[in-house]
């Protein structure tokens, strides 16, 4: 069985203007944050006066603008959930 690689372009021009490809779902978004679900992962985006310019689910595109201190790829592997405080507490 072969797995189908999927493809993702992420665009980041003087900090400022952030353009992502391959995006499935945008989690959340604020001035501050944004988590996206993309077809390599959820990713974080952390900055200031993050503004969400354009979305559009069919092209699997989004464009933000804004100042970009951070971008990460959260370790969650697919078929995996995420662990609660609790259950991290008590483990």
């Amino acid at each position: 069985m072969t797995q189908e690689v999927s493809n993702q372009e992420i665009i980041l021009r003087n900090r400022s203007d952030l353009r992502i490809t391959g995006v499935k779902k945008l989690e959340s978004l604020n001035n501050t944050e944004l988590y996206v679900d993309t077809v390599l992962g959820r990713i974080v985006v952390k900055g200031t006066e993050l503004e969400m310019k354009h979305l559009d689910l069919e092209s699997e595109t989004l464009v933000i603008t804004g100042k970009v201190f951070l971008m990460e790829y959260l370790n969650r592997q697919k078929g995996q959930t995420e662990k609660g405080f609790l259950a991290k507490l008590f483990k």
